[in-house]
């Protein structure tokens, strides 16, 4: 999955198990930070241009309409399916301010912080 669709991912279920959208993304990995602007139904990605539309099982990219299914699988678990990159995906929104996305084997895991502008 490319970097950006991972951190779409992670404000998208951020966003899901908060009800608000964050402003900013800090991916504890490669320690960048990414600004987030919230829209009503979901958010622009600043660093990629992304806009994103949030619908109840899905994720929907961009102006090609890229579609993610993602949903909560229990109360901080999620998954999902990038068609795109053709992988599954796993992930776990802890205490409302970080988020892990894991690929399909739980071997490689990536983890963000989010945080909302005050």
């Amino acid at each position: 999955m490319q970097p950006y669709i991972r951190r779409i991912v992670a404000v998208d279920a951020h966003r899901r198990k908060t009800g608000t959208c964050p402003t900013l993304i800090h991916s504890l990995g490669t320690g960048e930070s990414f600004a987030i602007a919230p829209l009503a139904d979901g958010f622009i990605d600043l660093a990629s241009g992304h806009k994103v539309r949030c619908e109840a099982s899905a994720i929907v990219v961009g102006d090609d309409n890229r579609t993610i299914d993602t949903g909560f699988t229990d109360d901080i678990g999620f998954s999902g399916f990038d068609p795109h990159s053709g992988e599954h995906f796993h992930g776990r929104v802890g205490g409302g301010a970080t988020v892990t996305i894991y690929d399909a084997r739980m071997v490689e895991y990536f983890q963000y912080a989010l945080a909302e502008a005050g």
